[in-house]
């Protein structure tokens, strides 16, 4: 049994520019209010080098792509566990696929944003 009460959370990174991660992160800062499960950091506050995927980082794994969107849907509960269940089916090299597809077009699609502190 864990005794440590300090438990930290993961970190979550995403690009600060993007309009839909922008927004995608305000409501789910909204959505968990005081429960905040993620600590979500953009990447522009870490470095000039914005990779092209989300990235999570907590509890001795790194996740990247697909599998690290499943996972900020699982963590931030509610709506979103019915969307990572769905996605979950999905395999890792097809949820990849279409993860760097979204990725590649996310400016185009969504504008390019300011770099926001949430």
């Amino acid at each position: 049994m864990n005794t440590d009460k300090h438990i930290t959370k993961p970190i979550v990174y995403f690009d600060g520019q993007c309009g839909f991660c922008n927004s995608f992160v305000r409501l789910l800062t909204k959505a968990s209010g005081a429960e905040q499960k993620l600590n979500l950091i953009p990447y522009q506050l870490v470095t000039n080098t914005v990779p092209g995927e989300l990235m999570i980082i907590g509890h001795n794994s790194i996740t990247e792509a697909g599998r690290a969107a499943v996972k900020v849907l699982f963590y931030s509960g509610g709506i979103f566990t019915i969307f990572a269940l769905i996605l979950k089916l999905i395999p890792d090299k097809t949820l990849d696929k279409l993860y760097y597809k979204f990725a590649r077009n996310r400016y185009r699609w969504f504008s390019q944003t300011s770099c926001s502190t949430i």
